[in-house]
């Protein structure tokens, strides 16, 4: 994506390093607190230094975004031509997008995000693949959302660390106060599962409305 920024001469810092910060902020301080004098504060320069770059944080927010809209890095698998298949593999790599990219998870959390923006611009191939099941544009809508009610269950499971009693051995080597923390264990399969029963029951119910009318 190319960024507008500013003419003038160059500030000593980088894009990468303005991205960076900004990723930090949104990730540990919420949306909310992302502004360009903020910004421009944690990088210890002027927010001029960060138009330089970026003319305004909406550019910011779509440069972040356009580095980060594929989901290809986060497939384990070819993508199926069978539509039911395709629909989990898709969902099982939003999970680990989300997982691997904190400020989007956060973003949506927030609200900052929204996931049908997110799901137009970024993932039309999981809308495509469940109106590929034959669903009509209502039931393919809902679908959708649940699909991403089951990612962002997932993801935020994933990312949130669990608080361990370790024994007596983990306390004497300099575990603080005798605990630890690490991260909850995480089932590709068991995502899988939850998408393919959500799927089959939407499909069914589908199909009674259907023979009923």
């Amino acid at each position: 994506m190319e960024t507008k920024g500013r003419a003038g001469r160059p500030p000593r810092l980088s894009r990468d390093k303005i991205v960076a910060m900004a990723i930090e902020i949104v990730t540990q301080e919420g949306y909310a607190k992302l502004s360009m004098r903020y910004l421009a504060g944690r990088l210890g320069t002027s927010p001029m230094g960060i138009y330089y770059y970026f003319e305004s944080k909406n550019e910011l927010l779509g440069f972040l975004f356009s580095r980060h809209s594929g989901l290809d890095d986060y497939r384990r698998a070819p993508q199926s031509q069978d539509p039911f298949e395709r629909a989990v593999q898709t969902s099982e790599a939003v999970v680990r997008f989300l997982e691997a990219q904190s400020w989007a998870l956060a973003g949506i959390v927030d609200g900052c995000i929204g996931v049908e923006e997110f799901t137009d611009n970024h993932l039309r191939e999981l809308t495509d693949s469940v109106r590929d099941l034959g669903f009509d544009a209502d039931d393919a809508t809902e679908t959708v959302r649940g699909i991403w009610r089951i990612a962002l269950g997932e993801a935020l499971i994933r990312s949130t660390p669990l608080i361990a009693a370790v024994d007596d051995r983990g306390a004497e080597a300099g575990v603080d106060g005798g605990f630890r923390v690490r991260p909850l264990p995480s089932s590709d399969r068991s995502l899988a599962d939850t998408v393919e029963s959500y799927l089959a029951g939407r499909l069914t119910r589908a199909h009674r409305r259907r023979s009923a009318g």
